[in-house]
């Protein structure tokens, strides 16, 4: 198969064939993949900066954000089926540790990442445990089903607590940012308010339902965001 590999310490990636990863645990899964989406920890990698250089051992397929269709199960996969679609959780939890024996997977102490501690799905194929992947509707286009997971941040962040009828502030209109803007909408707040200084997520920010975008560059923010909520400021940041 083609893959997009991290070859060698340094600035890059190299468009390389490599294996079909097609040996299988028991609860193995290997999934065709259909679109995978860069992240900024891909861009991370590329550049070949110290977080990287620290947590990165060439040679290593990259990415983690995609979506895709099961190919083959291991002997013991009973979440998934061959010919779902799915995504993935990017953070893969090791099972035996205490955290994880105890339903905090989330902590894990031996949590592996996709594309950083192991190879990712920038690859025609890619292989995962069931345990972190959900079943999507296959209707859903390729291109929006492959953003689950950073979707899944801004769905996690923006509902943390009970948004009907609060004034938010999101600082940042990056990928994350403008989804939870949208999710903040929908969960009943009742101003999203958006700082950001690039014209391009200005501009997508309001798009993606933000009541208000302010540039701090060029103006008060706190004043601002005063002015928006009847000089009550903001109920959740």
């Amino acid at each position: 198969m083609v893959a997009i590999v991290k070859e060698k310490p340094g600035i890059g990636f190299s468009l390389k064939r490599v294996p079909v990863p097609n040996e299988l645990g028991p609860h193995d899964v290997l999934v065709k993949v259909k679109r995978a989406s860069i992240c900024g920890t891909d861009i991370h990698i590329y550049d070949w900066d110290r977080w990287s250089q620290e947590r990165i051992r060439p040679p290593q397929i990259g990415g983690h954000e995609f979506t895709g269709e099961v190919v083959t199960t291991g002997k013991e996969v009973t979440s998934v089926s061959i010919g779902d679609s799915v995504v993935s959780e990017t953070h893969i939890p090791c099972q035996k540790c205490l955290q994880c024996r105890t339903g905090k997977m989330h902590i894990c102490k031996n949590t592996q990442i996709l594309g950083v501690h192991r190879d990712g799905v920038f690859a025609e194929y890619v292989r995962v445990p069931e345990v972190v992947l959900w079943k999507v509707d296959p209707s859903i286009r390729p291109e929006y089903a492959s953003i689950m997971e950073p979707f899944g941040n801004a769905v996690h962040t923006a509902l943390v607590t009970d948004l009907t009828g609060k004034n938010v502030l999101i600082t940042g209109a990056g990928p994350i940012g403008v989804m939870a803007a949208a999710v903040a909408k929908v969960a009943g707040a009742a101003q999203v308010i958006v700082s950001e200084i690039k014209e391009f997520r200005k501009d997508l920010a309001r798009k993606m339902g933000a009541d208000v975008v302010i540039d701090p560059t060029e103006e008060d923010l706190p004043s601002r965001v005063r002015a928006f909520t009847e000089d009550n400021g903001a109920d959740v940041l």
